[in-house]
């Protein structure tokens, strides 16, 4: 590797936002005031959380690519976000898109009473879970 290719990975390791796991209590923290809605439109679904302070989380299927998208306020739409639900835990690949197909979003539907929501920059959201995500979802495997 030539010092400049290893001083550019260097550069990109250090610039790249690591997200850390979800601390082992989330599961026992009060979930976020708010509530879910289901938006639907030719062209895509989806599962929105609004709060006092407006739409916090938007988890939108777009039907003519069968991928799942996830957008968090507040953060940067380059900024990677961390889901954990009950039964697993992941960071979302860049983009914070997903294929229809990917099991977390079978975890987030089936998540037992919450999900963990985590971006850099923003603070973490603890949200009840609800029919709205599973129905984005689902409208995107139909």
């Amino acid at each position: 590797m030539s010092v400049l290719a290893f001083a550019l990975a260097a550069f990109q390791a250090a610039a790249a936002p690591t997200l850390q796991p979800p601390p082992a209590d989330w599961r026992t923290r009060p979930t976020n005031a708010g509530a879910w809605t289901w938006r639907n439109s030719p062209e895509a679904s989806e599962a929105v959380f609004s709060d006092s302070r407006g739409v916090q989380l938007v988890i939108r299927c777009t039907r003519a690519t069968r991928r799942v998208n996830f957008s968090r306020a507040g953060a940067a739409p380059a900024q990677p976000i961390r889901i954990a639900t009950t039964s697993s835990e992941r960071q979302l690949p860049i983009g914070n898109m997903l294929l229809a197909s990917d099991p977390l979003l079978d975890a987030i539907a089936f998540s037992r009473g919450r999900l963990w929501v985590d971006a850099t920059g923003v603070m973490p959201l603890v949200l009840r879970s609800a029919p709205e995500p599973a129905r984005a979802v689902e409208d995107c495997r139909s």
